[in-house]
């Protein structure tokens, strides 16, 4: 099922163990709660990568990315619990190992382990939660690992959360966020108010070192037709790629998943959307990136 490697076009994309970027496929869908297809995102993403051009037209570089496409955790046997761990401990060796890690989802859910791993790999860790939905119901239809939790259960591990793009949420979430004072950077504010302001004020919210979570119904549906809960609204191709490179630039982005795309069946539009937005983050990472300075 994952033969294929993320580039599979580019420079040393099966570089060895030394590779400074690691892609990690998770074709997990459990707890999908309306559309479905997310299990089959990560072959469809990294087929799709095959077909992107290798020069970055924004940049106006080559990166020549050494990407090491990792095997896929087995996403099917065992409960919830279980394969989150098992995801969880596939990116630790690469986390510690100073590596970015790329994670390809898959349902919402994978993030939960892997900022756990990516926190004890980089004390001090943030995420950047880029996303429709707040994701912050302490349980959704009685399963506190549903897609719909994910951000409270990384809220459970004291890791600190900005969030943007929201356009969705439910009462509950929206008591927490006034209880709790949680930065949230709501789409509808941000269309209104125009321009690239937000994106410094929503750096100054961010503490070094970061992680990325980018649940790609954060896009316009226009943009990504195919995903699980698609919401009216959204941001731009462009803001959205600004703000990556914006953030990785001003600060030290350690790790990044990009979850929910649900391939539609007749067309590869949301799979080579997300496959761009994987190239991107990693050649803004590596061309224009603040690395990590040693302990």
């Amino acid at each position: 099922m994952f033969s294929g490697h993320f580039l599979e076009n580019g420079v040393d994309y099966a570089q060895a163990a030394d590779a400074p970027y690691a892609v990690l496929p998770v074709p997990y869908e459990r707890s999908v709660s309306f559309g479905r297809g997310t299990g089959a995102a990560p072959a469809a993403i990294l087929s799709a990568s095959a077909q992107l051009e290798l020069f970055d037209e924004e940049l106006r570089v080559a990166p020549a990315l050494a990407v090491r496409t990792l095997p896929a955790p087995d996403c099917r046997s065992g409960n919830a619990a279980q394969i989150l761990a098992r995801i969880g401990a596939a990116a630790a060796p690469e986390l510690e190992a100073g590596r970015f890690l790329l994670a390809i989802g898959g349902e919402h859910s994978i993030t939960a382990p892997l900022v756990a791993a990516a926190a004890r790999a980089h004390p001090g860790l943030s995420v950047l939660h880029l996303d429709a939905h707040l994701d912050l119901r302490g349980q959704y239809h009685g399963d506190p690992l549903s897609h719909a939790c994910v951000m409270r259960r990384v809220m459970d591990l004291h890791v600190p959360i900005v969030h943007a793009g929201i356009r969705s949420l439910c009462e509950e979430e929206y008591k927490l966020v006034n209880r709790r004072h949680l930065p949230v950077f709501w789409w509808h504010d941000l269309a209104l108010a125009g321009g690239d302001a937000w994106m410094d004020a929503l750096l100054d919210r961010l503490a070094d070192p970061v992680y990325i979570s980018l649940d790609v119904d954060v896009l316009e549906p226009g943009l990504m037709p195919g995903t699980g809960t698609p919401e009216p609204g959204g941001l731009t191709w462009l803001a959205l790629t600004r703000l990556l490179r914006r953030v990785c630039r001003r600060r030290s982005v350690v790790a990044a998943d990009l979850v929910e795309t649900a391939p539609v069946p007749g067309q590869q539009v949301s799979e080579y959307t997300a496959a761009r937005l994987a190239a991107k983050l990693l050649a803004y990472h590596k061309c224009e990136g603040r690395k990590l300075r040693p302990a």
